[in-house]
């Protein structure tokens, strides 16, 4: 994912200055085309483990909107796994 288009995502206009400059370096570090959910989600756990160790800690609905901005780079048939993990992981969080 290109990191400009975080800057420009008015979905992201209210997150702070501190978490969007980590998104973008996520967005830089993921594979250029997108990526697998598999490769998805590794580079989400790292990268949570990473803004934990910083002192950041991210909300539910920060994280979902995360997840739906990367997933505009994957091609339609990966963002539908991508929301069948996703669906499966909340319904193990209850």
């Amino acid at each position: 994912m290109n990191p400009q288009n975080l800057l420009n995502n008015p979905q992201l206009q209210n997150i702070s200055p501190e978490k969007l400059q980590f998104l973008m370096e996520l967005a830089k570090n993921s594979a250029p085309n997108g990526s697998s959910p598999k490769e998805m989600a590794e580079s989400l756990k790292n990268a949570s483990d990473n803004a934990r160790e910083q002192g950041m800690d991210f909300s539910q609905n920060e994280r979902d909107l995360i997840i739906e901005v990367l997933k505009q780079s994957m091609p339609p048939e990966e963002q539908k796994k991508v929301n069948l993990l996703m669906q499966m992981m909340r319904t193990m969080r209850k």
